[in-house]
């Protein structure tokens, strides 16, 4: 135990104060508070450390400008200074100029190469225009001349009746040859120009005893069958209804412009419907029976016969041609018949598809021309024709 005590107070005597500045040397004593710093600088000097304080902060900077330098107009800098610390501000105004004009010569150019670009761009599409121009025309010149050919063929094989070629060589040039009354523009912008004529003579789908508006408003409906029939089978419904109804209505409609609606006399136009589903053979059976019954009654009440020569009597008005128009789904079948001869056949000269949208006008042109060749042929006989006292009439006209 006594051991211990004497080993105890060694070592606190070794790491006392005194034995600590004997041993290791003088040290700085660890403050009370570790906020209170304590300096090494003698209490005598600190006047003279506040000026110090004060220099540090108030001497000014070379490099740095001044307030008063900084409103002014100097730089601030003296001759001895570094020259990379002169201003730069002259340089950086004759760069920003020279920049500056760069930058718009830059969009000079790109402005100059834009309406460049933009000229041979359009120089492209006038060119292409025109290549498409020319290739039209010379699409149509190549069908004009095909068609020509086909009429020529017809002329050239010697049995075809005179009025059988005219209303041909019409459908054939329907568009390709003047038509309808100028007048009529306004009624039909989109159609084009070649179709429209002042020359009454050259005029074929006009107006006699009706107005010209009635006429126009006519026509327009025929235009307008192939949307209706499209619409029509779109809906899962027959067309043939309505395509028959169109064409009878125009066919009335040129009886009246004729002149002779109010008159007693036998058509020369016929307008067969088929049923769905019929066969072919049973479609035609149908035209061929109506228009040879209706050929028959033209030669019965025009008194006209062959004699025993084979020959015709010169006394007695021909018989005229016949027109058919069968109508099965969306097409229309052109036929013919020659009422003076007993032996005739039908002949089919043509036929339209109204599922065709992009022959629309077309079709119903051919409609509209058959049905004037049909009426400039009762036009020419009517002053022969009785009065109807109790003609059929029709609202709609």
């Amino acid at each position: 135990m006594d051991h211990l005590s004497r080993l105890k107070n060694t070592v606190t005597d070794y790491f006392s104060l005194a034995k600590r500045r004997r041993t290791i040397g003088a040290s700085t004593a660890t403050p009370i508070k570790e906020t209170e710093h304590t300096f090494l600088t003698p209490t005598s000097e600190s006047k003279t450390l506040g000026t110090f304080r004060d220099k540090i902060y108030t001497v000014p900077n070379p490099r740095k400008r001044g307030r008063a330098e900084f409103e002014g107009d100097g730089s601030g800098l003296s001759p001895d200074d570094s020259v990379s610390q002169l201003t730069c501000s002259e340089d950086e105004a004759e760069g920003s100029g020279d920049a500056l004009a760069k930058l718009e010569e830059a969009i000079e150019e790109d402005i100059e190469e834009a309406e460049i670009e933009e000229e041979e761009q359009e120089e492209e599409n006038e060119d292409a225009v025109t290549q498409a121009k020319v290739q039209e025309y010379l699409e149509r010149q190549a069908e004009l001349e095909m068609r020509k050919e086909e009429i020529e063929t017809a002329r050239a094989a010697g049995d075809w009746h005179t009025d059988e070629l005219y209303l041909f060589e019409r459908l054939t040039m329907r568009s390709y040859e003047e038509l309808i009354p100028v007048e009529w523009k306004i009624d039909f912008p989109t159609l084009p120009e070649l179709l429209f004529t002042d020359d009454p003579v050259r005029t074929f789908i006009s107006y006699n005893c009706s107005s010209s508006g009635r006429g126009a408003k006519a026509l327009q409906e025929l235009l307008k069958l192939g949307a209706r029939v499209r619409e029509k089978v779109a809906a899962g419904r027959a067309p043939e209804p309505l395509v028959e109804r169109e064409i009878k209505r125009y066919i009335q409609y040129t009886e009246k412009d004729g002149g002779y609606s109010r008159k007693r006399f036998l058509p020369v136009i016929s307008v067969v419907r088929a049923r769905p589903g019929a066969a072919i053979d049973t479609i035609t059976q149908a035209i061929t029976s109506e228009m040879t019954f209706l050929a028959e009654k033209h030669r019965e009440s025009l008194g006209f016969q062959i004699n025993g020569d084979s020959e015709l009597d010169a006394n007695k008005r021909i018989p005229p041609l016949l027109y058919g128009m069968l109508v099965a789904r969306t097409n229309v079948i052109f036929v013919t018949l020659d009422s003076a001869n007993p032996n005739a056949t039908i002949r089919h000269m043509t036929h339209f598809d109204f599922a065709i949208k992009k022959m629309d006008v077309w079709n119903g042109f051919a409609i509209s021309i058959m049905a004037i060749c049909a009426r400039n042929y009762t036009m020419a006989i009517k002053d022969e024709l009785e009065v109807d006292d109790d003609p059929e009439s029709d609202p709609d006209l």
